[in-house]
């Protein structure tokens, strides 16, 4: 059976529902197949000898779609996400202080066999995955793993716009979001490495706001994101109304981080970019 869509409409039910059922602890798991066999990964137990086999996964962070939550969890094992191709259901997670709601979704990546390059992360490919989720028999729930420290490219980018104060600005408001730089169809398009520029990466702005319009999906917050960070660092236009309406707290909190680097001034002391 083909799983539905993936959809605005589909992830903002499934985020009321659980929020009208008390539940506000969200994490999401990703079903990577290849030559029809599924990536598990290895997580050690308590006393670090037993491993359990489990889905990647990781937790929807303060401001973060489900499909946000995504893309760092899959890169935290080295791969990046290609498309999301579906949603397969949910189940819950009790655990010590609150139960979390674990909802399961079918991606493909750009380069399964990275897993292989990816230092530390024990795998396997498994040839079956019929249990329903939560079933005992099946994977177990998802260990919440931490967000990567800063997305890739993030130093080379702050080096190439050092310096110039909205430059600065927009390179820092992409680095917090941290969404399109764990992107594959992202980095590989729209970020150039010059040649005889070591340790520099630039964006072209402009081809990745167009891109918006076609090939470039995401959701409608992560679209206000780009827009913003492209319109700090390369005056591209954009309409404050709509998108400063329809940030969340967090994004809110970034893209007042990013206007005070664009007027030369620095962020309040205890004021950090991740949250």
């Amino acid at each position: 059976m083909t799983p539905p869509a993936v959809t605005g409409t589909l992830l903002h039910d499934l985020v009321t529902h659980s929020h009208a059922e008390g539940i506000t602890a969200l994490d999401v798991e990703a079903v990577i197949e290849h030559d029809d066999r599924v990536l598990l990964i290895a997580e050690p137990g308590p006393d670090f000898t037993d491993e359990t086999w489990q889905l990647p996964g990781g937790p929807v962070l303060p401001g973060q779609t489900l499909t946000d939550a995504l893309h760092p969890a899959v890169a935290a094992i080295g791969l990046a996400i290609d498309e999301i191709t579906g949603y397969l259901g949910h189940h819950d997670h009790p655990g010590a202080l609150a139960t979390a709601r674990v909802f399961r979704f079918a991606v493909t990546v750009t380069d399964p066999g990275a897993i292989c390059r990816h230092a530390g992360t024990g795998h396997r490919w498994a040839e079956d995955l019929d249990c329903p989720p939560g079933d005992p028999a099946g994977i177990p729930a998802p260990v919440i793993t931490p967000a990567a420290a800063e997305p890739p490219l993030a130093a080379q980018l702050r080096a190439w716009a050092r310096g110039i104060y909205p430059d600065e600005a927009g390179v820092e408001l992409l680095i917090g979001h941290a969404v399109f730089l764990h992107r594959a169809d992202f980095t590989s398009r729209f970020i150039s490495i010059p040649g005889d520029g070591a340790g520099l990466a630039a964006i072209d702005w402009r081809a990745a706001i167009a891109a918006l319009d076609d090939s470039l999906p995401c959701s409608g917050g992560e679209n206000r994101m780009l827009r913003m960070a492209a319109s700090l660092a390369a005056g591209t236009p954009v309409n404050l109304r709509d998108a400063l309406t329809g940030i969340d707290s967090r994004g809110i909190q970034l893209v007042i981080n990013a206007v005070l680097r664009a007027s030369g001034h620095r962020p309040p002391s205890g004021f950090h970019d991740h949250f």
